[in-house]
């Protein structure tokens, strides 16, 4: 082959660390989400772009930037529990979540990257936590990004 023939495919096929979401997976996150309260939506809306994005300085960035939104998302959810939740399981979980963003907020602000990823680890498997509590796919049902395991 084409020494620039070989170039120019390398390129082509690693210019990005981001992975294309097939449109089967794209249907499949949005029928599992449809049942889940607007609140924890929203809160899945502010999340999940950070969470998916390549970890490094730049997503710790992007992530802090967005923990004043991460915060008012949280409160909505602590005061707007969906019909199908149990009271109790939905308390504690959107408490920890509070918790979570709150922490992640402290980490932030000292510019910890150390300690970043395991921080923000702690809000998205806190968000899971809310979810499965809001009428969401139970545990091992559903993957660390929300989605049914079968449907992927």
């Amino acid at each position: 082959l084409n020494l620039t023939l070989v170039l120019v495919l390398a390129t082509a096929c690693g210019s990005s660390s981001k992975s294309a979401v097939s449109p089967t997976a794209s249907k499949a996150a949005a029928d599992e989400h449809r049942d889940l309260s607007p609140e924890i939506n929203k809160f899945h809306d502010a999340l999940s772009p950070r969470w998916h994005a390549e970890k490094g300085p730049q997503r710790m960035k992007d992530t802090c930037a967005a923990v004043g939104q991460f915060q008012l998302d949280a409160d909505a959810l602590t005061k707007s529990p969906p019909a199908k939740s149990d009271a109790v399981a939905w308390t504690t979980s959107t408490k920890e979540l509070t918790e979570a963003v709150t922490a992640l907020g402290g980490t932030c602000k000292v510019n910890d990257a150390a300690s970043f990823e395991s921080a923000f680890e702690r809000v998205h498997r806190g968000f899971h936590v809310v979810m499965e509590a809001g009428g969401g796919p139970k545990n091992g049902e559903h993957d660390m990004d929300g989605h049914h395991k079968d449907k992927l």
